[in-house]
């Protein structure tokens, strides 16, 4: 039942916006700016990705380590390797996380996360652990559960990884024409921002589509 009503693709943005970013959350997040300053100022200039973001990402995947899931990983991630839909997907984050045990970057005591299998301060998949987690504080251990460091490196270099751009917006928000097709946009549907200009699409605020030392020809 929870594969099939993940909060991500049923909540209206906004409410779901609502629901992981309040006064609280942007006040904590200000406090482990100041307690990490400089761990995140090493890993920003490591990887290019600048503090405020990291940080946010920790807020809103594990409310900076409260809520890592309270759900046993493996019995998770094996109940849906041979339940419900996309068996194949989360036999292989099974193998992956078994895979991470065997090699000694995790215990199985005690571990913990969703009821997807992600887990650790910024809730990695264990597939995603295997191809991106670093060692932050340099012990010879990729440990995203119990090293801040190493999960907040981790965190910069998925974002590295990605395709991060220091200095552009993650995002824009805009308004559409009435009657636009939705089908001509989605995470895979990147068009340059003169492509969607043309189809009628409008910062929210008016003015130019492109912000500031991006050109119109950069795909979005």
């Amino acid at each position: 039942p929870l594969l099939d009503a993940q909060p991500e693709f049923t909540t209206p943005l906004w409410d779901y916006l609502a629901a992981l970013v309040d006064t609280q959350r942007v006040d904590d997040g200000r406090a482990r700016l100041d307690q990490h300053r400089d761990l995140l100022a090493s890993v920003s200039a490591q990887y290019g990705v600048d503090p405020a973001t990291i940080v946010a990402v920790w807020g809103v995947e594990s409310d900076y380590g409260r809520v890592f899931g309270k759900r046993p990983l493996l019995q998770s991630l094996a109940t849906l390797s041979c339940n419900g839909r996309r068996q194949p997907f989360f036999r292989g984050e099974l193998l992956a996380l078994l895979k991470l045990l065997d090699a000694g970057d995790l215990s199985a005591d005690g571990l913990t996360g969703s009821w997807a299998g992600a887990f650790g301060h910024t809730q990695f998949m264990p597939s995603t652990y295997a191809r991106i987690a670093v060692d932050g504080d340099g012990d010879g251990r990729r440990d995203l559960v119990a090293s801040i460091p190493d999960a907040l490196a981790s965190t910069a270099n998925y974002l590295k990884q990605a395709g991060w751009r220091t200095g552009q917006p993650w995002g824009i928000e805009v308004k559409i024409p009435a009657g636009f097709n939705a089908n001509l946009a989605g995470r895979t549907q990147r068009k340059p921002l003169a492509a969607w200009r043309a189809l009628g699409i409008a910062p929210i605020g008016g003015g130019a589509l492109a912000p500031a030392g991006l050109p119109e020809d950069a795909n979005a």
